[in-house]
């Protein structure tokens, strides 16, 4: 029973993320606290996984017993200390707000606001059919595919834990996991 219930929780879930994203290009911006920047090219740039803000905020740990919170910290303080670029699109907060309500989100992404280094990224028509197509080719979380292709687009390093980015969509982008980044 239980198992079933946690399968009936996993498709609510991403139901939820399809129905968010088929209605991004039709419904206004739910206002976020955030204080878009223009891209800068000098700049490396990082899109990271909803995975590893939620390990950095809940200061998680994997089943194994690795330290999942402190490489998404120690990752956070390298881009702030040497003072590059997080990108992030309306995906990270539709899959935050599953959890967080927006308040808590501001908060978790402030410190990335008033240090400059958090710049929030369009996504296009284009890509998102791209997504949804390679979503359904691969059986992959639409998701998933979409934050791939945004970070291919936009010449960002991509970083996460999950293993699609790592197994099904090395041809789209190259992925590693935070505690990798030098």
């Amino acid at each position: 029973m239980l198992y079933n219930d946690l399968l009936f929780r996993n498709k609510i879930y991403l139901l939820k993320i399809f129905l968010i994203l088929e209605n991004l290009f039709t419904k206004p911006d739910e206002k976020l606290n955030t204080n878009c920047l223009k891209l800068d090219l000098m700049k490396k740039r990082y899109l990271i996984d909803t995975c590893i803000w939620r390990d950095f905020y809940e200061n998680r740990f994997s089943k194994s017993g690795k330290p999942l919170g402190e490489y998404a910290s120690k990752l956070f303080l390298k881009i702030l200390k040497n003072k590059n670029n997080i990108l992030f699109s309306e995906t990270l907060i539709l899959e935050l707000k599953i959890d967080y309500s927006l308040k808590e989100i501001n908060f978790m992404l402030q410190i990335f606001f008033f240090n400059n280094a958090l710049i929030k990224i369009k996504i296009t028509p284009k890509e998102y059919k791209e997504a949804k197509n390679l979503s359904m080719e691969r059986e992959l979380p639409l998701v998933d595919c979409l934050t791939a292709i945004l970070a291919r687009n936009y010449n960002a390093q991509m970083i996460s834990q999950d293993k699609h980015f790592f197994i099904n969509l090395k041809d789209i982008v190259k992925t590693i996991k935070p505690q990798e980044v030098n």
